[in-house]
């Protein structure tokens, strides 16, 4: 304010000396006239000029004036670039020392600091005061000094301007720090340089932040990988992000095979069906738990439990989805071996029960049977004295005694095969057994089309075995073979029985058929426990038939060099 208010007089001040220089040039041009050129007095040249005289101290007096406004226009105009260049230089000082970063300026001679901002002071922890004239080597460690003294006069050298991504310094008060530099040389008109400018942000909390990130993305990616489950990152269109190793490594699939690829094209269509109802709900809601069955790289399918959640961008919205699937095959394998046994017990109770329904029913339908044959015998009796009968009257009636002769016996034959108390052995001729159980099966294949034959060459030997158990083999074998002629849908279906001695004294017996055959890959495992071929069979048919042959000191296997159809075979020592 008082500059401002010192404008007016100083200006009155210049008008008033014009004013005056020009009186001045007006009374010396009058004495000139006066004394020097003798043109008259003083009162005369005051009082009554010529007119010359007036125009030219008039003249002399505006010039004067005039030449004295000049002079105030001219320092008008200095005092207003000074101002200028004052507050320029001021809102200068204020930026520089204002950045939020280091900035120095050195000499690019000597390499000594001219100026600091105040930035710097605070990072180094030195005033500017302090380091004005001085150099890197009167602060910091010898290593370091050297290292900034290099890089700036690389800089000089290069004239262009040099980024050090990341400089360790040591200062003062704030210990070590991390700095990202750029240094400018600043040339003269020659190109030459004449100052060094460097602008140093301190990266020091930014470069542990990212430390701390990368460590923390490396654990993710640690537990990530090493999780035992299959991990899919996805987007909103299903498309892979990224997949865990132990998916990779289970599936069988490349990492790159399957970053990329829509998370359906590895599931099965029903999956895939369930993938589409359900990723609208978890769209909306971020949760989702689903079963889905995963297609391994080598066909096998992987029954996975999935459960989705949603990962919220900055608005709200799941665009982002973790898929955690637990590999739950075997659980559900086993659970399905557990049912498949359950069933199958079921099946054998129901089993057991029809053995005994039909033990009950064998037992009330052998009485009716043995009167139906008294009956018979008693009219057969009474009809031949008669004189005269029908012709064909009495054989009608003898063949009504024979079928019921056979009824009962194939009764009895289902009595003693279904009875608990079956484990007594006997001796008995083995191609006769044969006959009988091929007697009893035959109404099976009556009107199939199959035909059954038996071509006995064991030279009637006997053997020491319980009658029942072997009828039960010999049953399962035969049964194994029209069955799968029948599913074959083969029109002259063939089941050729034969026996023989060998020369270790023991009957062979082979059931063979033309049926489809037993692939190799399960032919091993045949005789397992629940190891079957059949969809409906249970699997312990042939493993307990190979039982009960071995607990006869015989053998039972199966022939895998056969081209066509299935040959089974069974060996029993011959009792001497």
């Amino acid at each position: 304010m008082a500059e401002n208010s010192s404008m007016p007089s100083l200006r009155f001040n210049i008008v008033l000396i014009g004013l005056l220089v020009g009186i001045g040039f007006y009374v010396a041009d009058i004495i000139i006239n006066v004394f020097v050129f003798r043109n008259g007095t003083l009162i005369k040249e005051i009082l009554n000029p010529t007119n010359h005289d007036i125009w030219m101290r008039t003249t002399v007096f505006l010039l004067a004036v005039i030449f004295s406004i000049y002079i105030l226009i001219l320092l008008k105009r200095a005092k207003i670039s000074g101002e200028r260049a004052e507050t320029a230089e001021k809102f200068l000082n204020s930026i520089f020392d204002n950045i939020p970063n280091m900035v120095f300026i050195k000499d690019a001679e000597s390499l000594r600091f001219i100026r600091i901002n105040h930035c710097g002071e605070k990072l180094l922890g030195l005033m500017s005061k302090e380091l004005v004239g001085k150099n890197d080597y009167d602060f910091f460690p010898e290593s370091q000094a050297d290292y900034f003294t290099k890089k700036d006069r690389e800089v000089l050298k290069a004239g262009v301007e040099l980024d050090i991504p990341e400089e360790v310094i040591d200062t003062a008060t704030m210990g070590k720090r991390w700095l990202h530099t750029k240094k400018v040389p600043v040339l003269d008109d020659d190109g030459q340089p004449i100052y060094l400018l460097g602008i140093s942000e301190d990266i020091t909390e930014n470069r542990q932040a990212e430390l701390d990130l990368k460590k923390t993305e490396i654990r993710f990616q640690t537990l990530f990988d090493a999780a035992a489950d299959f991990i899919f990152v996805i987007d909103s269109d299903g498309i892979i992000l990224e997949a865990n190793r132990y998916a990779c490594e289970r599936s069988g699939y490349e990492k790159n095979a399957i970053i990329g690829e829509n998370i359906k094209r590895f599931f099965t269509r029903k999956s895939q069906d369930t993938c589409d109802c359900n990723f609208p709900h978890l769209k909306e809601h971020g949760y989702s738990q689903a079963d889905v069955e995963f297609t391994a790289m080598d066909g096998r399918i992987l029954k996975l439990e999935c459960m989705a959640t949603g990962v919220p961008n900055e608005s709200g919205t799941f665009t982002t989805f973790l898929l955690v699937q637990r590999d739950v095959t075997a659980k559900k394998k086993a659970e399905e071996e557990v049912l498949r046994q359950q069933r199958e017990m079921a099946h054998v109770m129901r089993l057991s029960t029809m053995g005994e329904m039909a033990s009950g029913m064998a037992h009330e339908l052998n009485q009716p049977l043995t009167a139906l044959v008294s009956y018979c015998g008693a009219a057969t009796q009474l009809a031949r004295d008669i004189p005269s009968l029908p012709e064909g009257y009495l054989e009608i009636l003898e063949r009504a005694s024979e079928q019921a002769h056979r009824a009962g016996g194939v009764i009895r034959h289902l009595r003693e095969f279904i009875k608990k108390d079956s484990h007594n052995k006997t001796q008995l001729v083995l191609d006769d057994l044969i006959e009988g159980v091929i007697d009893f099966i035959g109404w099976e294949i009556k009107d199939s089309g199959i035909r059954l034959t038996f071509l006995r060459d064991s030279h009637a030997q006997k053997v020491f075995v319980g009658k029942v158990q072997i009828e039960q083999v010999l049953v399962n074998l035969i049964r194994n073979s029209i069955e799968a002629i029948r599913l074959e849908g083969i029109a002259d279906g063939q089941v050729d029985i034969a026996s023989r001695l060998t020369e270790d004294r023991m009957i062979e017996v082979s059931v063979a058929d033309n049926g489809p055959g037993i692939d190799s890959s399960v032919s091993d495992a045949l005789f397992e426990p629940y190891k079957t071929t059949k969809e409906t069979g249970m699997g312990l048919g042939l493993s307990i038939s190979r039982s009960i042959i071995e607990s006869h000191n015989g053998k039972l296997w199966i022939d895998q060099q056969r081209q066509r159809g299935a040959l089974f075979s069974m060996s029993l020592p011959v009792c001497d």
